[in-house]
């Protein structure tokens, strides 16, 4: 599974690395990084809550 975050919709509201700085991390001017784009089954729950709590919808998680 894949992290991705479509930039073109976020608006750098900081939810996602505050609340899971263990998936995504913040550049100095909010722009969210994903740290692992390609996620194991331990960390499918943090990653679909990342999806769920992202107020733009910018966080998706894909099956490859």
């Amino acid at each position: 599974m894949r992290l991705v975050i479509d930039y073109r919709k976020c608006l750098k509201s900081g939810q996602c690395s505050y609340l899971h700085a263990e998936l995504i991390t913040a550049d100095p001017d909010g722009t969210p990084r994903v740290i692992a784009e390609r996620l194991g089954e331990d960390l499918r729950a943090a990653a679909e809550d990342a999806v769920d709590l992202c107020p733009s919808g910018a966080i998706s998680l894909t099956e490859e």
